[in-house]
Order: C-alpha cells, then structure tokens, then sequence
C-alpha cells in the first residue's frame, strides 16, 4: 500500500467549497503514479518486457467529497491481476480518518512493441498484493442507453491538457464529462470506460444519454465518431 497526504487547495475546490470530482480523479492518479514508482521490482519487469499499463475502467463512489483546506489521505492498494488486467483500490480519508471516497480501479498491460495486450500471471510482477476494503463493484463496460442523445460542444485536446505520455489525462475526461451535465442532477457514484486515446488537437464531443432520472450517460467520441470514453452517473442503492 502507498499512501500520501494532501491539503485541498483552492484552486482544486468548487464553488460549492468541495473538492471537484476531476481534481478527486486526479489526486487518486497521482497516488498510483507514486505507488507504481516505489515498486521498482514491478517497474524492472514492466521496462525489462516492453510493457505499459493503461487505465481501462475506474468505479468511483462518493460518500462525501472533502472540502477546500481539509486535509486528506490517498491511500492505494494493488489487490490482483488477473488475465491483461491489474486491480487496485484507491481510498481518500479525512482526518478523522473517515472513508470520503473509494474507487475500484482496472488496469490493462500493453505490449507497447507488439501494440496488444497481454496477459500475465500474479506472482511475475513481484509485487505486494493487499486486501481491499469492501466495495459493491459493477462491471467494467458501460451499457449507453438507447434513446435519442444530447450533445455538447466539442473540447479540443490542447497541449496543456496533455500527460507525459502525450495523452490526455484521465481527469480531464471527467472534466468534459462532468461538465456537460444538468446542474441540478446529483448523483454519487461514476464509472468511465476508456476506449481509445484522443490525440493532440483532436477534438472530443460529448454526448449526453439520459436513462431515467436518475442515470446519465456520456459517451465521448472523438473526430472519427468513435468513443474515446464513456462516463455513467448515477446514485448508489441504500
């Protein structure tokens, strides 16, 4: 487990004072990014292979979204790889050491010399595998409903919206999601499906699916009208 330690700064919170979902996605990236640096036999295997590991779902839920100047914990977990997929759990906790948001967070090894996926076996990474905490995880894709969809204007991958891999962020697709839907529609549990990687100066238009009241879904496609990725938002049953 790998874990850091954070203020919510100002620029990162809302106006409603709370931290804002992309920035939340963000914050849990940066946690992984850390974590995967200090296993450095996992990272031997990856450069010795010619392997990558891309995000390929996320789960997040909302039990209470940290404010601005709150302190707070990241905390990840790799917990399995099975098949061409890696696990981890992400958890951010405040200072009474409350659970604010738990994620369940999928990842895919890609052969970057051979351009596919692989699959490998969970004692070859060399890493350490821990429990998670318990979690209702749904399925990785994303069903988009059928019904006629809204949609938004488009967002241009500028270079500022770029990480080191040259793609854009995770965060950033749930910037674009997040930002496309009404204002009054809550919900507290979001799920994004990536698909395929929107390039520089592409751009990225949103589609908004409503299923119900209390479903949304947005499916991001990019210029060749194929997704890029698909968010769901939703309420989380009681």
């Amino acid at each position: 487990m790998y874990e850091m330690t954070n203020v919510i700064p100002f620029v990162d919170a809302g106006a409603d004072g709370k931290l804002k979902l992309h920035n939340a996605v963000a914050m849990m990236m940066n946690c992984c990014q850390f974590q995967e640096y200090q296993e450095e036999k996992f990272c031997a295997y990856l450069r010795r292979n010619h392997l990558a590991v891309f995000l390929f779902s996320i789960q997040l839920d909302i039990l209470r979204m940290p404010e601005f100047r709150e302190k707070v914990k990241t905390a990840v977990k790799i917990y399995g790889c099975r098949s061409i997929y890696g696990l981890r759990q992400i958890t951010m906790h405040d200072e009474k050491n409350d659970l604010c948001l738990i994620a369940d967070a999928t990842g895919a090894f890609f052969d970057i010399e051979a351009r596919k996926a692989v699959k490998l076996e969970p004692d070859a990474l060399g890493v350490v595998y821990d429990e998670p905490l318990p979690m209702e995880c749904l399925g990785r894709k994303i069903p988009i409903p059928a019904t006629e969809p809204e949609t938004a204007p488009a967002l241009t991958v500028t270079r500022s919206l770029l990480d080191p891999n040259g793609h854009l962020t995770s965060h950033g697709y749930f910037a674009l999601a997040g930002d496309v839907l009404p204002p009054d529609f809550s919900f507290d549990r979001v799920r994004m499906e990536f698909k395929q990687q929107a390039s520089p100066d592409e751009k990225v238009t949103p589609f908004l699916y409503r299923d119900g009241e209390k479903r949304i879904v947005v499916d991001m496609r990019g210029e060749s009208h194929l997704s890029c990725a698909v968010a769901e938002f939703t309420t989380r049953p009681r």
